[in-house]
């Protein structure tokens, strides 16, 4: 699976999104918001961007953990939320940080996901189901709209049978 890093600065405003295809890209993304490179860093994000699903941060710790032997869970989970913060990577399951999974932004494609309350699998849906004229009223003139996330919850079809 080919996965492409987005710079979302551009998210709502109708600007351009550029596919982002190596660490050292993502890596140059981060220094031109003002974060410092960092071995921990670079190794969460090759592990993401190697991934074809979704990891948990626990499963990114226990990847990074045989190169980055002294990096700890909680390093994971603050450089995955400064991931997030910059717009680099989406977390999925946002009601709940233990089962929350995270991706980057795979062909700067914009999408939401159907999360499994059970086993925490994720799907992704393949369009917005927000209409993007709703969001911008909704948010009306007080508020200037960047991005959103929606996910339904429910049981997928293992946890069903």
């Amino acid at each position: 699976m080919r996965v492409d890093v987005v710079d979302v600065s551009a998210d709502l405003t109708g600007g351009v999104r550029k596919p982002v295809t190596t660490v050292d890209e993502v890596m140059q993304l981060l220094k031109a918001r003002g974060y410092r490179r960092t071995v921990q860093r670079e190794r969460i994000i090759a592990i993401l961007m190697k991934t074809e699903r979704p990891l948990t941060a626990r499963e990114i710790h226990e990847s990074v953990g045989s190169r980055v032997p002294h990096m700890r869970l909680d390093t994971v989970y603050r450089n995955l939320e400064l991931l997030r913060e910059a717009g680099l990577v989406t977390q999925i399951n946002l009601q709940n940080r233990e089962s929350a999974r995270f991706e980057l932004h795979e062909d700067g494609d914009h999408h939401h996901h159907l999360v499994c309350i059970d086993c925490g699998r994720s799907v992704c849906l393949p369009v917005c189901p927000i209409d993007r004229a709703h969001l911008e009223a909704a948010a009306g003139a007080e508020f200037t709209l960047l991005n959103h996330a929606f996910e339904m919850y429910g049981r997928c079809a293992r946890c069903s049978a």
